[in-house]
């Protein structure tokens, strides 16, 4: 019990903070950074995931050819929506007729994944550039994207996902503390050698490295693992920047830490060569960190605290973590119960309800209930 205490404890604490502080550490020592190329001007194709976006889908195509950058097309890949989605993308064409945008439309409601794979099949872009309905370019991003395209082995790109209280407003802020240390430690992943994550909301790749993938599955964890696993680069560009409108209920974003965790045992236990740090260097290392022992932190707590409750008349040590777990657990609840954005409470509730979506995505795939569909928060739309 004391070897499974400390060893889920130990790594608990390195996903947690050792990790990110290690990332901190090499960053000061090696100070590298991606050059980045603006005279390369490839056609690209932007493709537009929409699933019954009727909402925000007239705004995005707004955004979207609002864009600085010269020569694209535009695909809205709709997965079989049921609402007024294509009827609008139809007469913004109509009334854009100087832009090369089409719908592309998939015969049944399978997912994202699927109507992306689609949409590629028909996209003339040497570039190809996803993103979602309600994720909003900067009028350069799609130049700062293609700016990173600068050697052969860079085979993804994904740009700075900002949550925005309010999109018409200049000033945004980051959803949380969480999210801000993400995207540091991809821009310094991204600058000592390839990210381990991406983002669905911006991001890129050459059409001619584009993979299928299960449909279950999401290209912001497959694209940069395979592009790791064949000895090439993914990317993080910061000043590659989309905004997207926070969730703004609890409910909303618990399902899409859920949905987020629908493939977690699969990503597991499968290409454990990742891991092969003499092989694959420096990518092997970032996996480890930012994603495998993430995967594995619900579990970790699972096991830090059954062994703690076995060893608790051992030690006063081991009887003051297993009240300090119960106590962090309980402020969780009372943030629940209440609703309360005071921090003592918040973080132990959005921290808790992250390692429930571990679980309950785990359970989700073992029962077979893991879907490549599910609805969208509308509170993102709003």
């Amino acid at each position: 019990m004391k070897i499974l205490y400390w060893v889920c404890a130990i790594g608990i604490f390195y996903a947690v903070i050792g990790y990110p502080l290690t990332l901190f550490i090499l960053d000061k020592i090696i100070k590298r950074k991606n050059i980045k190329d603006f005279t390369k001007r490839p056609k690209v194709s932007v493709i537009i995931s929409a699933y019954n976006e009727e909402k925000v889908i007239e705004k995005k195509l707004l955004n979207i050819i609002k864009t600085d950058y010269p020569d694209f097309e535009v695909i809205v890949a709709n997965d079989s929506s049921t609402d007024r989605t294509v009827e609008i993308c139809e007469n913004f064409i109509k009334t854009h007729p100087d832009f090369d945008i089409k719908v592309n439309s998939v015969k049944n409601h399978l997912g994202k994944t699927n109507a992306q794979d689609e949409a590629v099949e028909v996209a003339k872009g040497e570039i190809l550039i996803f993103s979602d309905a309600n994720s909003m370019f900067k009028e350069d991003a799609i130049s700062e994207l293609i700016s990173y395209f600068t050697a052969d082995d860079i085979e993804y790109v994904c740009g700075s996902l900002i949550y925005a209280k309010d999109l018409d407003t200049a000033s945004v802020v980051a959803e949380n503390a969480y999210w801000d240390v993400e995207l540091k430690m991809r821009k310094i992943e991204s600058n000592i050698s390839t990210i381990a994550a991406g983002n669905g909301a911006i991001y890129a790749c050459r059409k001619r490295d584009y993979r299928h993938y299960d449909l279950v599955s999401s290209h912001d964890y497959e694209m940069p693992l395979h592009a790791g696993l064949n000895k090439k680069r993914a990317l993080y560009n910061e000043d590659a920047i989309a905004f997207e409108k926070a969730g703004s209920t609890t409910s909303d974003e618990f399902k899409r830490k859920i949905r987020m965790q629908r493939r977690i045992l699969t990503n597991l236990f499968t290409n454990l060569a990742r891991l092969n740090i003499f092989k694959y260097g420096w990518f092997a290392f970032f996996h480890f960190g930012h994603k495998t022992l993430r995967f594995l932190q619900a579990f970790m707590h699972i096991g830090v605290f059954v062994a703690n409750a076995f060893l608790f008349t051992s030690s006063i040590f081991y009887r003051a973590t297993l009240i300090l777990q119960i106590a962090f657990y309980l402020l969780a609840g009372l943030g629940k119960v209440t609703g309360s954005k005071n921090k003592l409470l918040y973080f132990p509730r959005y921290y808790t309800m992250m390692m429930l979506a571990q679980l309950l995505g785990a359970k989700n795939e073992l029962t077979g209930k893991s879907k490549a569909t599910w609805e969208k928060a509308e509170s993102t739309r709003q």
